[in-house]
């Protein structure tokens, strides 16, 4: 497209009227972003400090006020980054449900190790605005891409799993030769590379040998022999950090991951303009990749935690339950939107599942806005 009529275009959606959707859809992101503004000043204002934000206040050497405050940029760019995501995946709707899972999930389910909202003061927050950020910038910077997740391992180490998931997506792709992709993924990991060693750098001159030192003492310790726990103990965690009863929550689950999986064939099933190569290469090149890159580290996190021996879900999760959890959520609305256009029988299975989930949502955002209020 040139530039003049990329211009044209702009312009008359500019100059296009205002439809009723249009209108109901800035009321309803309004409305979130002053509850999600509310939740973030009570729990800047209310909520007690743990020992995971002490040891952070500790690095930071701010008062908690201060420490707090400064959450809130990197708040509003993982709602900004979410939204654009959500958009990308099924439209506008679709957006203001990924701002809308962010407060599906409960976060004070670990109740030794709580986390009471986004205004907590932990690294996890802070990447999870940066690894969305990652996800929204990939299509057309990857490298950029690249260089933001080694900035994010500097404020949660466990990101840099985000790294291979991100070569792995970029391997993918297509590419004019075998000899453009090994520069894309040597230029990415040279990125990566010089933006995580410049974070280590600055905590470094921040904190002094000694203090860096036990820092990577401390991250290192989870890598150390330690007893894993069982499977079925580890889902009754998981599933406990939701705001319902285990039934009504793996219900809830199945409901979710099957339309989300039907919003995800749907990518896979539509042959995209141009296609080469192998059958399973074109099928895979079919899913966006920053869904790809998305999906694979919540698999890596994942993994991780099931390997970890760790008893505790939602803090060391931050990072992707803030920025890849709730992606999940636009594609199931992406797969309820094409189960409507199939025929009746799927329409009203897509209604119900609709039904159900605004339900569901409203339901968690009223708890989540009660709880902000209760240090």
């Amino acid at each position: 497209m040139s530039l003049a009529t990329r211009a044209r275009a702009t312009a008359a959606q500019v100059h296009a009227p205002r439809t009723r959707s249009d209108v109901l859809v800035a009321v309803a992101v309004g409305l979130l972003l002053a509850v999600h503004a509310v939740i973030f000043v009570a729990t800047l204002l209310l909520a007690p400090v743990t020992a995971v934000e002490a040891r952070s206040l500790e690095l930071l050497q701010l008062p908690v006020e201060a420490a707090r405050a400064l959450m809130l940029p990197f708040h509003a760019l993982l709602l900004g980054c979410l939204f654009v995501l959500g958009r990308r995946v099924a439209g506008r709707w679709a957006g203001f449900g990924s701002m809308l899972a962010v407060l599906a999930l409960d976060l004070r389910a670990d109740p030794a190790d709580v986390v009471y909202g986004p205004a907590v003061a932990t690294g996890g927050w802070a990447a999870a605005a940066v690894l969305a950020l990652v996800f929204a910038v990939l299509p057309r910077r990857p490298r950029a891409a690249a260089a933001l997740i080694g900035a994010a391992s500097g404020l949660a180490w466990l990101v840099v799993l985000a790294l291979p998931a991100l070569l792995v997506a970029l391997a993918l792709r297509p590419a004019a030769s075998g000899a453009a992709r090994a520069r894309l993924l040597l230029g990415a990991t040279g990125a990566w590379t010089a933006t995580a060693a410049g974070m280590q750098l600055i905590w470094l001159a921040r904190l002094g040998a000694a203090g860096w030192l036990a820092r990577a003492d401390a991250y290192l310790a989870e890598l150390r022999p330690h007893a894993l726990v069982p499977w079925l103990e580890q889902q009754t965690i998981v599933f406990g950090a939701w705001h319902f009863t285990p039934l009504v929550t793996v219900s809830l689950a199945a409901f979710l991951f099957l339309a989300a999986g039907t919003g995800a064939v749907r990518y896979l099933v539509v042959p995209l303009p141009g296609e080469q190569g192998p059958a399973v290469l074109r099928v895979l090149r079919r899913f966006p990749v920053e869904l790809t890159t998305a999906f694979l580290t919540m698999l890596a996190f994942g993994t991780w935690w099931a390997l970890s021996g760790e008893t505790v879900v939602v803090e060391p999760m931050l990072p992707v339950l803030g920025a890849v959890a709730p992606l999940i959520t636009a594609l199931a609305y992406r797969g309820a939107k094409w189960l409507l256009t199939v025929n009746r029988f799927w329409a009203l299975c897509a209604v119900v599942y609709l039904t159900g989930l605004i339900a569901a949502r409203s339901t968690q955002l009223v708890i989540t806005l009660v709880q902000s209020f209760r240090p």
